[in-house]
């Protein structure tokens, strides 16, 4: 084997290790970037099973989450105030507390953004106040 050959073979070596090296680190990241969402997707079911239990625990002692003008429906703006109170949200999560449109009780909606403010993942559920015993005539 000449030293020109000797050469050329150890730069073929070098290139092909550096793009398989190059192929293992994406596929590392793309592992990493993959579990860090499933974690974030658990925490976003988790906030919103607390949501759920602390409704069903607190919303029948509490009548100020009632409105005044409906029986049997539920006042958004104290839900989420109280709701925010008693369970913070941790860091890129947001929640929204809507009417629904047929006043069958509200709408949660859990997002998960990034930093640049764009829904990576949503979660809604609509709760209602008759679903937790709240509405006996």
């Amino acid at each position: 084997m000449s030293l020109v050959e000797v050469m050329v073979s150890s730069v073929l070596v070098g290139i092909s290790s550096t793009a398989a090296l190059g192929v293992w680190n994406q596929a590392a990241a793309l592992v990493h970037d993959t579990a860090s969402m499933e974690r974030k997707a658990a925490d976003l079911e988790m906030l919103r099973l607390a949501s759920h239990r602390w409704l069903a625990q607190h919303a029948a002692n509490n009548v100020q989450l009632m409105t005044a003008v409906a029986p049997c429906h539920w006042d958004a703006l104290a839900v989420a105030a109280a709701a925010d109170a008693a369970l913070p949200l941790p860091e890129g999560i947001t929640r929204q507390w809507t009417q629904d449109s047929q006043l069958r009780g509200l709408w949660q909606e859990l997002a998960l953004v990034d930093d640049d403010g764009s829904v990576l993942i949503r979660r809604r559920q609509l709760l209602s106040p008759a679903a937790f015993g709240l509405c006996r005539s």
